[in-house]
């Protein structure tokens, strides 16, 4: 046998040995946190966000993508749990702006309309709850579909507070009124939404209602502020709120991917590259919530977002649920009838003014075209069901922890 027939098979049989150990390898790294999973008391999602109510006043939630449908599912099922109905009882988002608060809380409190005036008021709301000329996640429509639902049944009504910074369209007639109704060109948004949580707040305790659900999408719900590797610093709700409320509140964060900039586009990764993920996967954990002090997640280096000074996760949320795998997070926008006839000279009205407002040229000029205009709203009135950018790769950097 010649020599390179020879190489060639030690080479293989090479690789053949180091599989075994490259698998544990592998494995070795995800192995802190299986062991931790196997003693943790196996509460679920939703029965330790209600335990977090009987020993805090605030539970803030850090919301996904505000698309991914799940997350919303779990919303449901503590909304509509008895103990949340008749002690906690009310709800503040992000999303949604103030001014809407009064006719959004009468709607959900009135049980007598019919199926077809409900979905256009939830419609309505969807239209007209942003800043943007309408807002296109699905899941608002459900969270408002789901309380109303709920209170038209229950004795105990929930109460829900919009809480983004005042905007009011019928207010922007030029790109002059936009900028001046675009508060957070004045003020940080964070700290006006921080401020229009604690203000309601402070009336609804003063008639002893003293407890409250608080959704912040991403980085709003942080309990610390940040400064990104430009020096630039980030003030997040979650740190305003923090402050205020101190021991009485509890920041919880959900398992979902991570995204940052790359160059000029959006890339998609899991917590500690997959470790985490790949834990729960590696025992069939679905569904679980867990205090992150004393931890060995609470112990990892914080990654959920690229920052100057490092933190480790305890120092950002008190606590962490396991919500479904990411195979079973679906992010829904739109649907049929979001842009109604009726709506569509409003609708690119509001776009108009907001695309002249960031000199976007490129779209306006599209919008003289009558057929790009069709196309764009059969696109708006088509419910849109899909996965993670990067979804295959996210799937591959947990899975690789996996053999053992």
């Amino acid at each position: 046998m010649s020599e390179k027939p020879i190489k060639e098979l030690m080479k293989k049989l090479l690789i053949i040995l180091l599989l075994p150990i490259f698998g544990f390898s592998q494995y070795s790294e995800i192995k802190p946190y299986v062991d931790y999973l196997e003693k943790v008391e196996k509460k679920s999602a939703k029965d330790y966000i209600l335990q977090q109510f009987k020993e805090h006043d605030i539970v803030i939630l850090c919301e996904r993508d505000h698309s991914e449908i799940s997350q919303y599912e779990l919303i449901k099922e503590i909304l509509s749990d008895d103990y949340f109905k008749e002690n906690v009882k009310n709800v503040f988002t992000e999303i949604g702006v103030i001014n809407l608060q009064p006719e959004i809380t009468d709607f959900l409190k009135t049980r007598e309309f019919d199926s077809l005036y409900v979905e256009k008021k939830l419609t309505e709301f969807q239209r007209n709850s942003t800043f943007d000329p309408f807002w296109g996640r699905y899941n608002y429509h459900y969270f408002l579909r789901t309380i109303y639902d709920i209170n038209r049944t229950s004795e105990n009504q929930i109460s829900h507070y919009p809480s983004d910074s005042e905007f009011d369209w019928k207010k922007v007639k030029t790109v002059e009124d936009y900028t001046r109704e675009y508060e957070i060109e004045i003020e940080p948004r964070d700290s006006l939404i921080a401020y229009n949580i604690i203000n309601k707040y402070e009336k609804l305790k003063s008639i002893k209602n003293s407890k409250a659900l608080i959704i912040l999408n991403f980085r709003h719900a942080f309990k610390m502020h940040t400064i990104t590797p430009d020096n630039d610093v980030v003030e997040n709700a979650g740190k305003y709120l923090s402050d205020y409320f101190g021991n009485k509140s509890v920041t919880i964060l959900s398992n979902r991917p991570v995204f940052f900039r790359k160059e000029k586009d959006w890339a998609y990764k899991l917590i500690q590259e997959g470790k985490w993920d790949a834990a729960f996967k590696k025992l069939e954990i679905e569904n679980i919530g867990f205090n992150l002090n004393n931890s060995i997640f609470g112990n990892d280096v914080f990654d959920l977002q690229q920052i100057k000074k490092e933190m480790k996760y305890k120092d950002v949320f008190d606590g962490f649920i396991f919500y479904k795998p990411i195979e079973q997070h679906d992010l829904i926008d739109y649907y049929n009838g979001i842009i109604s006839k009726d709506f569509e000279e409003e609708f690119f009205r509001r776009l108009i003014i907001q695309l002249k407002y960031f000199e976007n040229s490129s779209m306006l000029e599209k919008l003289e075209d009558k057929s790009f205009r069709e196309r764009l709203l059969s696109e708006l009135n088509t419910k849109r069901i899909r996965k993670y950018q990067d979804f295959e790769y996210l799937i591959e950097s947990r899975d690789k922890y996996l053999n053992e």
